[in-house]
């Protein structure tokens, strides 16, 4: 049994946004996965954020065997957890999939959103824009 964590936007998440990942738990968790998603499992109650962000790191990133990513460009939050996922893979070697990688565009420039695709593709540092191009066509 996995350990799954969502990262998602949480103060910027649509409705749609919103239905399309409980779904997704909800999917994850009938397959036997436990999962923790940040608007439903973590109190968002916190003035200035530093505990929202503790949370995430201990109970849910160090937790997670996998980090599973809704990507929304605007969110802070997930940028912000991305970032922690994605140094600590380097460590726990835990999965980082991208969960919304049909709807994603890659970027003509360098950008935190090429990055996450990637990542997602298990490309290495280093690769082309045409690598990522020709991972993300196949």
């Amino acid at each position: 049994m996995k350990n799954v964590y969502i990262i998602c936007p949480v103060r910027k998440l649509t409705d749609q946004e919103k239905e399309r990942i409980l779904n997704y738990v909800e999917d994850l968790e009938k397959k036997g996965y436990i999962v923790r998603c940040p608007f439903r499992d973590t109190p968002q109650e916190d003035e200035v954020g530093l505990r929202i962000v503790t949370d995430h790191e201990i109970n849910d990133i160090l937790w997670a065997d996998e980090i599973h990513i809704w990507w929304n460009p605007t969110s802070e939050g997930s940028l912000f957890d991305f970032a922690q996922a994605r140094m600590l893979s380097h460590i726990k070697e835990n999965k980082i999939i991208l969960i919304n990688v049909d709807e994603i565009e890659i970027t003509s420039k360098k950008s935190y959103t090429n990055v996450l695709l990637a990542t997602h593709f298990g490309l290495q540092p280093g690769c082309t824009l045409k690598e990522l191009i020709e991972a993300k066509n196949k």
